[in-house]
Parts: C-alpha cells; structure tokens; sequence
C-alpha cells in the first residue's frame, strides 16, 4: 500500500467576499448624499457649530429674490405644500431643511417655516456655513 500526502489547498470563498463587496457598494451609496442643488446661487450665512443627523430630510433653498427652489427646480409655495405634506405623511420626522441666502428677506424665510409646519413637518433647520477658524 502506499501512502500518499493529500496536501489540502487553501479555498478562497469568492462567493462571499462579491456579496460583502455588494452589501458596502449599497451602503456607501445610500449613506452617501448627492448635492444637486450646487447651481442655486444661494450664500448661505456662517456659524461657529455645526451638527448633524441622521434623519431623513429634504431642502429648501430661498435665494436673494425669495424664490423658492426644491429638488433643483423653481416651485411655487402650492407645490412646496404639496411636496412637504407628502414627506410628512411617509415620515413624520422627516427634517426640513432650508437653506436661504444670507440677502433673502426674512419674512420669506418665515413665511416657508410656517408653510412646512402647517404641513406637518415640524423638525425645520437652517443651513449655514460652518466658520473656518
């Protein structure tokens, strides 16, 4: 009889490390966030503290004139309704966030605060720039 030597190769699970590589592709792609809203000219004022959530959120963005732009297009304060009260019945902590040039007058900002709260959309946040210090 002879004896051989059975020299066991070692495996590498492929199978596994695609479904590892796949689970971290979607999760940097929905942890990541797309900033659409670059080409609104909007100059956001500065501030010293900045924090942040993770909640889900939208934007609101209000330049000089008091135009109104959501999702990178122009909107009327109709469709702002329409849209907040929508996000407002899918999450109810859902954050709106409004981003407002530092020249927009204030009774527009108030007026789109009052309109996403009587929308339901309670947890409302403005956007600043964070101070370089």
């Amino acid at each position: 009889m002879i004896n051989r030597k059975h020299i066991s190769k070692g495996i590498l699970p492929l199978t596994s490390m695609a479904d590892i590589a796949f689970i971290l592709l979607i999760f940097f792609i929905l942890t990541s966030t797309i900033d659409m809203d670059r080409s609104i000219a909007v100059d956001l004022p500065v501030t010293e503290i900045s924090s942040g959530g993770s909640y889900k959120f939208f934007h609101v963005w209000i330049n000089r004139n008091g135009d109104i732009y959501l999702r990178g297009e122009i909107k009327t304060e109709g469709d702002l309704i329409e849209f907040a009260k929508y996000k407002a019945i899918d999450n109810p902590d859902v954050k709106g966030l409004i981003g407002a040039d530092k020249g927009a007058p204030f009774k527009e900002i108030n007026r789109i605060m009052e309109v996403l709260r009587d929308s339901g959309v309670y947890n409302i946040v403005l956007l600043t720039k964070k101070k370089n210090e």
